[in-house]
Formats: structure tokens, C-alpha cells, sequence
């Protein structure tokens, strides 16, 4: 059997349900309201921003939406009349993301109890062969890679073969070169594996990762730097992230993490080594005999993640089983009209379908 798992924020954010709202990994609602303690100076400049060109608060309620704020931003950006100040607080707020996502989830520690372990835990016992296993993610935090290195660790898996394989699980083009470590020795940091060797679970990460990152002269970049698509893309082996390194050699580098940042018309913006990843993902979301979409919630601007799942799996009929993981109960119908599947079983909570 051929499984695919489609991963979104509310699976890590699944696990953290106890936390207070301003220690949750980011979601668009409330972003700014939630981060604004820790980043206040930047949020500051960017709400002065918003209210002069726009005429909303971004600390309102009505308008705190990190993508509203972000897309507005972004075209500014390439607005002649707007591109000074534009490019400071879309540089700034990008910084922010890429901060509260590492902030939130670097100290999330991985058991045999998370919900994705005991997941993924269950397809090994039944019989699913590593290889035969996909996550595809819209996250850019590394819980998937701690997930799968501890499953590759435990003795009891060993039976099952190679469970992960870093980095050459991302299915991405990355000379050994390209593959970095940290100095400090106390740091924690993966493993790098055999290239050649048995690939494990693939993670597909759609929209980039926090340990996927380039290398710019200067810290304030212009976009054209931030966005081009052929820039060397490096990875480091680090667990825990910090997206503002900077390199010290012969001449000083600053880092930035090569993420997909939640604007529209993404596709726009996309590493030319990262539109391979896509379409693997939907070879092997139309391969899959089940398919399990965990925490991903389907925003209605996110055109190319809509595409993707249509194109992949609507009127599918060799798709034998597939399961929506999500609190929010308008999810259900919202999967329904979208992919029209044979057959949908619908789960509030993570723990319910373990349970079943």
C-alpha cells in the first residue's frame, strides 16, 4: 500500500494545544496580536506602514491576517512610488515569520506520544514500507524530521529498514557541499546519511524550510536577491534553528531561510529547485491508496495548493481511503467540494483517529 500524508500548521500546532496563543507555532489569524510582545518595534513600523497607505490597523481584529498584510506588502514592493518603505517592513515581517515559527517549535520535543509519531508508527506496524510512505508539507519547521529521525532510532522500528534518510530525504538537488554544520560542538544536529542508500519516509516540502537556506552580502537584501530562483541553496544539519546566522570566513555572509512566504501567486517566487518537489508531490498523491490530510486547512488563496490537491485527487477512483484530520469542522465540506471523493472520513481530533 502506497500512503501519503498531507501535512499543514494545525498538526504541529496539534501538539502544543496547552500553550498559551503567544507560544503556539504562527497562524495567519491573529499573527500579529500574538507575536506582538516579542517584535514589537518591527510590528510597530509595519502597522505605522499599513495605516498611511491603507487605513487599517493590522493589531485590529478585522485585519490582523499575516498573509493580508504580507500580500499587500509584497506588491508594494515592486511599486515605484512605494518600494523604499515597502521593502523595509516586507523584509522585516519575513524576518518576523521566519523568527516565530523557530521561536514556537524548537522546543517542542519529540516523544512516542505526539500525534505524528503515533501516526506514522501505526502505517510501520501494518505493514507500510518506508518507501512507500510521502509526507507532503506546507510547514517550514523541522517537526517532521525530529519525528522521523526518533522513529529511526527506536529499536523496535529497526525491523522496518531505513526510516530517514537527512538530508536526501527532501527529494532536493543538494551537492554534499551544500550540507553545513555548526561550529559549536554542544549544538544538537542530524545526521548526515548515504546518499545512494534506501531514501526512508520522503519529506516534500512545498514551501521550503527553515534549514534550507542562502547566503547575501549584506543583511537588508533587496527582493531580487531574496527571490531568485537559482540562488545556491545550502542545508544545515543544526536541529535547533536560528533563522539570522551570519558566516564568517574570508568575507562575512548573512543567512536567510529559503521559505515560501504566505503571499498569493506563490508560484512567482519559487526556488527553480523547489518546482521539481511539486511535482513529485502530485505523482505521489495520484500513486497513493490512501491519503490522510492532517491539519491543513485549505485557504482559499492558496491557488496553487488547491490546484495541486484537485489536479492530484478529485474523481480519483483507485484512491481507496482518504482521511481529513482538522478541528475545524467546515474543513469536511470544504475537502468535499473540492476533490468530490468516493469516500471521506472526517476526524475533529488526531486522537480520535488513533483511536479508531
Amino acid at each position: 500500500m502506497k500512503v501519503s500524508l498531507v501535512i499543514g500548521a494545525g498538526a504541529t500546532l496539534s501538539d502544543v494545544m496547552n500553550r498559551s496563543k503567544s507560544k503556539r507555532p504562527p497562524l495567519d489569524k491573529g499573527f500579529f496580536m500574538n507575536c506582538r510582545k516579542d517584535h514589537s518595534d518591527e510590528i510597530i513600523l509595519i502597522d505605522d506602514y499599513i495605516k498611511s497607505h491603507y487605513g487599517i490597523s493590522i493589531l485590529n481584529n478585522e485585519f490582523d491576517s499575516l498573509e493580508g498584510v504580507m500580500t499587500k506588502l509584497y506588491a508594494d514592493i515592486y511599486d515605484p512610488m512605494l518600494q523604499k518603505t515597502a521593502i523595509g517592513n516586507f523584509r522585516n515581517l519575513i524576518k518576523i515569520f521566519n523568527n516565530r515559527i523557530a521561536e514556537t517549535t524548537n522546543n517542542i520535543n519529540i516523544t512516542n506520544q505526539r500525534y505524528l509519531y503515533s501516526i506514522i508508527s501505526r502505517f510501520l506496524k501494518d505493514g507500510v514500507r518506508p518507501k512507500n510512505i510521502k509526507i507532503i508539507t506546507f510547514n517550514q519547521d523541522i517537526q517532521i524530521e525530529k519525528t522521523l529521525e526518533k522513529l529511526d532510532e527506536t529499536m523496535s522500528y529497526k525491523k522496518f529498514g531505513k526510516i530517514f534518510n537527512f538530508p536526501y530525504c527532501y527529494e532536493l538537488d543538494i551537492e554534499r557541499k551544500n550540507i553545513t554544520s555548526p561550529t559549536e560542538r554542544t549544538l544538537e544536529k542530524f545526521q548526515v546519511g548515504n546518499e545512494s542508500g534506501p531514501k526512508g519516509i520522503r519529506i516534500l516540502k512545498l514551501h521550503g524550510s527553515l534549514n534550507w537556506y542562502s547566503t547575501h552580502r549584506s543583511a537588508n537584501f533587496r527582493p531580487g536577491a531574496l527571490f531568485n530562483p537559482n540562488r545556491p541553496i545550502r542545508i544545515t544539519t543544526r536541529k535547533n534553528i536560528n533563522p539570522n546566522l551570519s558566516l564568517v570566513g574570508r568575507k562575512k555572509q548573512y543567512t536567510f531561510p529559503i521559505v515560501v512566504p504566505p503571499v498569493t501567486n506563490k508560484s512567482s517566487i519559487l526556488h527553480n529547485k523547489i518546482r521539481p518537489i511539486w511535482n513529485n508531490a502530485e505523482r505521489y498523491l495520484k500513486e497513493s491508496d490512501m491519503l490522510i490530510i492532517f491539519g491543513y486547512s485549505c485557504p482559499p488563496t492558496d491557488f496553487e495548493s488547491l490546484n495541486l490537491l484537485q489536479r492530484s485527487i478529485r474523481g480519483r477512483k483507485n484512491l481507496k481511503k482518504l482521511i481529513i484530520i482538522n478541528p475545524d469542522t467546515y474543513i469536511s465540506k470544504r475537502y468535499a467540494d473540492l476533490i468530490d471523493p468516493l469516500e471521506m472520513i472526517y476526524y475533529r481530533w488526531p486522537k480520535n483517529y488513533l483511536l479508531s
